[in-house]
């Protein structure tokens, strides 16, 4: 009698309204050439088909789950809670209207079998507009070095740029037990950053080009909302509960305070943790001519 292989990888999906093209994003997994996966969609309250859309594929095909929040708890909270009940070796985080080259899955999972010392294996990036047409011109973020056994010089590395790439890692393959050492997301703006700053600490990542994660955006995307400095926008996205003049300000600095505390907890020697800390205490004024350079050039429209 043939058992079915458990699933190795996790795949989480948090949604809200994503109809339009969640069914592309679906499909993208179902056409993996890796099989021994498990996706659950994480609807955080969908007022549109989205459900219907999900229960068809999971009549489909019995690797796909979902499940509905009875209300909308915003982007950061919904993407760190369907991270939780992980139970599998890998994980990995995918947007409701991104695209998955077929052989994603395999490729990132080959590469981390091979380097068990990294905890991040990430495929090209490639950015892609409402009708799927490539956009190369938009801007995904410095894409660092991250490769380095020196968790010390990893954080430098990811933390000192002024707009260090956050798609091309944090939908990337991942080891379960390393996102499990970080605080997930939490809800002030560039919180993804903040999670990969823990991330980075907890061991290398390294690049697959041979494949690639297809990232739409498109009007009333964050990353739309992102790039045209609609920061109250952007907070109703990520955490409506913030989304006031003063939780917006707040919000848009607190990953400063949010690196002291990635070091902190981090299990670097005490003298390397004090030398983190000296340069964390640095990067606001880091970015200082940044800020200045982008209320010169103002809003984009």
């Amino acid at each position: 009698m043939s058992t079915k292989p458990s699933p190795r990888i996790t795949i989480a999906l948090p949604v809200y309204n994503g109809d339009r093209f969640l069914s592309g994003a679906l499909e993208s997994v179902l056409k993996q050439t890796y099989p021994h996966w498990q996706l659950v969609v994480y609807d955080n309250a969908s007022t549109d088909g989205t459900e219907e859309i999900v229960r068809e594929f999971a009549r489909r095909d019995c690797r796909i789950r979902y499940l509905r929040r009875p209300r909308n708890i915003g982007l950061a909270r919904n993407f760190s809670a369907a991270f939780r009940p992980t139970k599998t070796e890998y994980f990995k985080w995918m947007a409701h209207d991104d695209l998955l080259a077929p052989d994603m899955l395999e490729r990132c999972l080959e590469t981390l079998e091979r380097r068990p010392e990294c905890v991040v294996a990430y495929p090209a990036a490639v950015a892609i507009d409402e009708h799927g047409s490539v956009l190369p011109d938009f801007d995904l973020g410095a894409e660092p070095d991250l490769t380095g056994p020196d968790a010390a010089e990893r954080f430098r590395a990811y933390t000192g740029l002024p707009r260090p790439s956050v798609a091309r890692y944090i939908f990337g393959l991942m080891r379960t037990e390393a996102v499990r050492a970080t605080r997930l997301m939490r809800s002030h703006m560039w919180a993804d950053v903040t999670l990969l700053s823990e991330l980075v600490l907890e061991g290398p990542f390294v690049p697959v080009p041979e494949t690639a994660n297809y990232l739409r955006v498109f009007p009333g995307h964050a990353t739309a909302h992102m790039a045209r400095r609609d920061l109250r926008a952007w907070q109703r996205v990520l955490d409506p509960r913030y989304a006031t003049p003063i939780g917006t300000t707040i919000s848009r600095y607190r990953r400063y305070e949010e690196y002291f505390a990635s070091v902190a907890r981090s299990h670097l020697p005490p003298g390397t943790k004090a030398r983190l800390f000296g340069f964390c205490a640095t990067l606001p004024v880091r970015r200082v001519p940044d800020v200045v350079g982008r209320q010169l050039v103002g809003p984009r429209s």
